[in-house]
């Protein structure tokens, strides 16, 4: 049993505008779930770019979990994914950017990559959460955008 999910929004902004904002991995923190506290900060300076690893700090269940993050693939303004190593596990996200309604869809794709065996079955019991979690940060993304953030 794999974790994978997908979670979708429509933003009114140019989509190489929310390309910019969401590649950067170092703004995480201005959209991300306020339950997570994240903060990234990139290895070297410079634009994101295939490689570019960011050290990132937040919060897990109330606890401190810091992660390593890597760009996997960029193709500029479609397609951003990177790998989010814990102590324990790797989180793969995907996003891909078309044109939708005069602004940008956005899809998130989020696939557990290596875990504890039994970490699917914590992440169904706690789908509610979880899913609450993503959508927000999703939602946060558009607002931050669409107010000009």
């Amino acid at each position: 049993m794999a974790y994978s999910a997908v979670y979708a929004v429509d933003v009114k902004a140019a989509q190489t505008t929310v390309f910019d904002y969401v590649a950067d991995v170092s703004r995480h923190g201005e959209w991300g779930s306020a339950d997570d506290h994240m903060k990234a900060t990139a290895e070297k300076p410079g634009p994101p770019a295939m490689g570019s690893r960011y050290k990132a700090d937040g919060m897990l269940n109330g606890k401190p979990n810091p992660s390593t993050v890597t760009i996997t693939a960029i193709d500029a303004p479609r397609r951003v994914a990177f790998d989010a190593e814990d102590s324990n596990s790797v989180f793969h996200h995907e996003f891909v950017f078309s044109a939708a309604n005069g602004g940008t869809h956005v899809e998130r794709h989020v696939t557990m990559t290596r875990g504890p065996f039994y970490f699917p079955l914590v992440l169904a019991i706690f789908k509610g959460t979880v899913q609450k979690n993503y959508n927000g940060a999703m939602s946060n993304l558009k607002t931050k955008l669409e107010s000009g953030g």
